[in-house]
């Protein structure tokens, strides 16, 4: 008998060694602690610093001068990039709009005004300057890319597969960062990584280090995504080596060190420097995400609090507008959240928007309404996880219990990316089906 439980039990030991995956280490600060130091930044800045004031120098000079504004406004640009400093992206506009008002119809000018926009997801803004670009022809390349990633913004994969269908064949970077995009908002993930690896592989070729950076931090995003944690952690590392101040590899470290080693003071540690270097509201969510990991109410409250009065300000404009949104819905200000989706999808008519509307109107009790958006305009039409979670709970509450529990698996299997709160929200909704 003690033989027979013996083996049962060894056998089922060896089924939990099989089915459930142990869980290793993948960040080891040995391995990126070098590069937590504000010099390689200091560095990068005071370089940007000395260009603005020498083109400075020449718009003194020669006031008006359209060709010292647009250099001025590129690198305002590239110092709202660096700083976090919002004022730089207006000052770099202010510089943009102020010669498109003297010299309409400049492409360069209009392509500039657009990527602005962009960043400050201002998308219909966006759309005007680029659509107005491309009917005049000129560079008609890079504005056929620059709409095809309005189009993917504004939830319009139609018209973005044919602008890439028809300007190049798969071999230029600049088509398969689109491309890569373009498979991941349809849901075929594997193919985005492939056209981001290649893209990869072409910026290596190119010899220039921020394009092979930039290339190698979004692969590394891309392979977090998949699963492959490993794979995501040594190309962020591979990232850092082409540019020493990539914040955003250091804060895709940040977030393997508490979603995958559940490690939350390496990652408030990473997540700390980060913060004295890079004036930006977004570190505070991750801090109250942690916060709600080490159930700590009064810390998470907090980070919330710092994140909405800062992401709030006039001068972020959209930017902000879909996390401030998710506060909103799961406070007593679910009306104001409403508000704010109604905007959110006039300004980006997205199945993610829609998804933030239908949540909004499940938090403002309007749960018929919410599962009648996500049926019209989610379900079936993004594989986002956030909306697959979302979705999965409207479903369940609205007595959907087999399609919700598809969307929680789906969910699920995403668990890296949603993070351990969330991801133990999940475990417990499929219990209770």
């Amino acid at each position: 008998m003690k033989n027979t439980v013996f083996i049962l039990v060894s056998a089922l030991i060896i089924m939990a060694s099989v089915f459930i995956a142990p869980q290793y280490q993948v960040a080891h600060k040995t391995d990126y602690e070098h590069y937590l130091s504000p010099d390689h930044l200091r560095k990068s800045r005071q370089e940007l610093a000395s260009r603005i004031a020498f083109w400075e120098q020449k718009l003194q000079a020669a006031p008006g001068n359209f060709v010292y504004q647009e250099k001025l406004a590129g690198l305002y640009a590239s110092g709202f990039k660096l700083s976090g400093d919002i004022n730089q992206l207006h000052r770099s506009d202010s510089l943009l709009r102020a010669i498109n008002n003297r010299l309409p119809g400049r492409v360069g000018v209009l392509q500039s005004l657009a990527a602005n926009a962009i960043t400050r997801h201002a998308f219909r803004e966006a759309e005007g300057y680029i659509r107005e670009a491309y009917g005049i022809g000129e560079n008609r390349f890079s504005s056929s890319l620059m709409l095809a990633d309005v189009a993917l913004e504004r939830g319009n994969r139609l018209e973005a597969t044919l602008l890439l269908d028809g300007i190049a064949p798969g071999t230029r970077f600049d088509y398969l960062i689109r491309e890569a995009k373009l498979h991941d908002q349809s849901d075929d993930l594997d193919k985005a990584v492939r056209s981001m690896e290649k893209a990869a592989a072409l910026a290596k070729t190119s010899g220039s280090p921020p394009t092979i950076n930039w290339a190698l931090s979004n692969l590394g995003d891309m392979y977090g995504h998949q699963g492959r944690i490993k794979k995501s952690y040594t190309t962020y590392l591979e990232a850092l080596r082409y540019n020493r101040s990539d914040l955003h590899s250091l804060k895709g470290i940040a977030w393997i060190a508490f979603s995958h080693d559940r490690n939350p003071e390496e990652a408030k540690r990473i997540v700390s420097f980060l913060q004295s270097i890079h004036l930006v509201p977004d570190y505070h969510l991750l801090l109250a995400e942690i916060a709600a990991y080490e159930k700590d109410a009064a810390a998470e409250e907090q980070h919330k609090e710092w994140f909405m009065r800062e992401a709030s300000r006039p001068a972020y404009g959209n930017m902000y507008k879909s996390y401030i949104c998710h506060i909103k819905s799961e406070r007593e200000e679910a009306r104001e959240a409403l508000e704010i989706a109604r905007e959110e999808v006039r300004e980006r008519p997205h199945p993610m928007s829609y998804h933030l509307l239908a949540w909004a109107a499940y938090r403002s009790g309007y749960s018929a309404q919410a599962l009648e958006i996500l049926e019209r305009h989610v379900i079936g039409q993004t594989g986002e996880p956030e909306a697959l979670y979302h979705a999965g709970v409207i479903l369940k509450e609205t007595g959907r219990k087999e399609a919700a529990r598809v969307h929680f698996q789906a969910a699920q299997e995403a668990s890296f990316e949603l993070g351990p709160v969330t991801a133990a929200a999940i475990g417990k909704h499929l219990e209770q089906l």
